[in-house]
């Protein structure tokens, strides 16, 4: 019984490393859909999906500096997009720019365009935001 269970595990295991190396691509794959995602960005640069895409795939291999300079491109083109200005916040947040961050927060929570879901998820990250104790109250 022990060697069946023992087996068992193993078999668990290995599946769910398979089913976890599906579902994530390899780096090589990641860097191909990066190279794609900048080359169709640097062939039409007005062309919001391209930015937004490129902002994806900037940001799931680290690139957090080339993903803040897509998105904000992208409001150059269409300047009240909350969605936009809070994933900007959040890859502000990634790389310690905590004002910045609060910046593009603060500019998405007076869109009118800003879903209830979006206001609520703003508000709790600047609530939690480093800089909330250094922020003078009036």
């Amino acid at each position: 019984m022990g060697e069946h269970l023992r087996y068992s595990m193993v078999l668990v295991l290995l599946a769910a490393a398979a089913l976890a190396a599906c579902q994530q691509p390899n780096d090589a794959q990641l860097q191909r859909e990066y190279d794609a995602a900048f080359q169709k960005m640097l062939d039409d640069p007005g062309n919001m999906d391209a930015l937004l895409e490129y902002s994806k795939v900037a940001t799931r291999t680290g690139d957090y500096e080339g993903a803040i300079s897509a998105l904000e491109r992208t409001l150059l083109i269409s300047p009240d997009v909350p969605q936009v200005q809070i994933e900007l916040a959040v890859l502000y947040y990634r790389i310690k720019s905590y004002s910045v961050a609060d910046a593009y927060l603060q500019r998405a929570l007076q869109s009118p365009a800003l879903t209830p879901e979006l206001r609520k998820a703003a508000e709790q990250m600047l609530a939690k935001s480093p800089t909330r104790g250094s922020r003078k109250t009036t």
